[in-house]
Formats: structure tokens, C-alpha cells, sequence
């Protein structure tokens, strides 16, 4: 793993070193994501069960990413990875119309990815009770539950693009090319999943096309940011659908609907937004080319 490319000779590192890329790449990945998201898990569960009324997790997890932050992008030990971890967590900043145009591009590749999801899940035989919560979040203050949703998403938005777009994706776009490197960051985006009950290999195309979209928001910017802002709005807009906290989400097998109404209007969320974002990406691509900064010979 790049991560380790500067330290010496050492024989287990050396060990480490004849281990193919896209092995060693994925166990960093799915170990920083491990690692990244148990904290603010277990923020969560302390603070509905100590003064459940006062949303303290949020200032906490907001402590807890900034210091997994700092450290993947270089900083304190061991000094000999730091260069190789900033330049592979890609936290590049990015003009204001680089960020504009991706955040169109890939919002509009998002949207057709989430209805898309939506249309997958009727594939599924998944209980609906499957997507309930495991916490009243009725007997909950609104703030806290806001609170709640905004740590669960900002959390999964910045540990699991800087795991699966940017540790992930850098060694393996070196080595094997970009496109075996969006095909790995898909299958292991959907293995880090599978501990969500809802998730079935029915849902495996899902993530392969949402980790497409911010692959190549990362591939054309050079950096992970616009794809973390997407990644953490997606979840917070997406989450309380998903969970039943608002509205009430169709997931009926369609064998045994047939082509209802809500899987024509899934069906056509994930044409129409996704035909727009082939126009948006391009566009982006120009305003890269244009600013002289290609992000995929980075």
C-alpha cells in the first residue's frame, strides 16, 4: 500500500509489499472504515443513553473526524507515511468552479443512483421491518434526532470516501488503471455494507454506479471533497426516507406488485437525472482542462 511505500526494509513490510495491490488497497480501505465509523457509533449509543436530551455526540464526533481527518491526510506518526497518506487521501482543494460544476454533475449522478437503489430494493425480498430503526426516535427531541442524522452522515460522508475513494482508488488507478479502480471501490463499497440487514446482492449494482459517480468526480477534480459533500447531503436527505421517519417507503417485491406507479416514477428519477449528468460531467472535464489541472495523471 502506498501508505507504506516509504518505510525501510524492514522483512514485514517487505512481506507486505508482495501482496497484490488491490488486496492490500481493499484491507486498508475496509480497515480505516472499520475504524473511522466505530467512534461515532458509539457516540451515539452513549448519548441516548446518557442525557439523550442534549445532542453532545455532534461537538464529539465533530472532535473524533477531525483528528481520523488529520491523520489521513499526513499528519503525527509515523512521519515516514505522511507524504504517501496526503497524497492518497486526494484532499485537494478545488476552484469555485470545479466545485460548482461537480456538485451539478454529481448530484444529478447521485439522485439516479439513490432512485436506482429504490428500484433495485423491489428486486429484494427484504422484510420491511428490516428498515426500521432500533431507537424510538418519536420519544427523542427534535434536535437530538437532527443531531443524530447530521453525525451518521458527515461520519460515513468523510470516512468512507477517504477510505474508498481515496486510499482505496489511488494505489489501485497507479497500478491497474482507472477503470479496475472504480470496479474494486464498487464491490468493496458493497462488502462494507453487507452488516446493514437491508443490503443484498441484489443491491451490489447500486453501489458499483454510486461508486462510478464519485469515482469520477474524484477522477476529473484530483480531490475527494466534492464527493464527501455529496456522499454526507445524499445520506441526510436520504436516511430518514430509507428509515420510514418520513413518508412510507415502497420496498414490495415487484413479483408480487407488478410494475406499480412508484417503480415507473423510480424508473424514471434514474433516466432523466442520469442522462443530465453525462452533459454536466463533460462540462466539468472542459472547466478541468481548462484550468490546466487533469486530475487522472495526478
Amino acid at each position: 500500500m502506498s501508505a507504506t511505500e516509504d518505510l525501510t526494509n524492514d522483512p514485514v513490510i517487505l512481506l507486505w509489499r508482495r501482496i497484490p495491490v488491490i488486496l492490500r488497497a481493499a484491507l486498508i480501505a475496509e480497515l480505516l472504515a472499520s475504524v473511522g465509523n466505530l467512534p461515532p457509533g458509539g457516540l451515539m449509543l452513549a448519548n441516548l443513553k446518557l442525557w439523550p436530551s442534549v445532542p453532545w455526540l455532534l461537538p464529539a464526533t465533530a472532535l473524533w473526524l477531525w483528528l481520523f481527518w488529520r491523520w489521513m491526510n499526513g499528519a503525527w506518526w509515523p512521519r515516514s507515511t505522511s507524504e504517501s497518506r496526503r497524497r492518497d487521501l486526494r484532499a485537494r482543494p478545488v476552484s469555485a468552479r470545479v466545485w460548482r460544476w461537480s456538485l451539478l454533475a454529481g448530484g444529478l449522478g447521485v439522485v439516479s443512483c439513490m432512485a436506482f437503489g429504490l428500484l433495485l430494493a423491489r428486486f429484494a425480498d427484504v422484510p420491511r421491518d428490516t428498515y426500521k430503526l432500533p431507537v424510538d426516535f418519536a420519544a427523542l427531541p427534535p434536535w437530538t434526532v437532527i443531531s443524530i442524522l447530521l453525525a451518521i452522515s458527515v461520519s460515513a460522508g468523510v470516512v468512507e470516501e477517504a477510505a474508498f475513494r481515496g486510499y482505496l482508488i489511488s494505489p489501485i488507478a497507479r497500478r491497474h488503471g482507472w477503470p479496475v479502480a472504480f470496479l474494486v471501490s464498487g464491490v468493496m463499497f458493497y462488502v462494507a455494507h453487507l452488516n446493514h440487514s437491508y443490503v443484498t446482492l441484489a443491491h451490489l449494482p447500486f453501489f458499483l454506479a454510486i461508486s462510478v459517480v464519485h469515482g469520477l468526480l474524484v477522477y476529473w477534480t484530483g480531490s475527494i471533497l466534492p464527493a464527501i459533500v455529496l456522499h454526507a447531503t445524499a445520506d441526510v436527505l436520504f436516511i430518514p426516507l430509507q428509515y420510514g421517519l418520513i413518508g412510507n417507503l415502497h420496498a414490495e417485491p415487484i413479483w408480487r406488485t407488478g410494475v406499480d406507479p412508484a417503480f415507473l416514477a423510480c424508473l424514471a428519477v434514474v433516466l432523466v437525472f442520469g442522462l443530465a449528468a453525462v452533459p454536466a460531467f463533460r462540462r466539468l472535464a472542459g472547466v478541468v482542462r481548462g484550468e490546466g489541472r487533469l486530475a487522472a495523471l495526478s
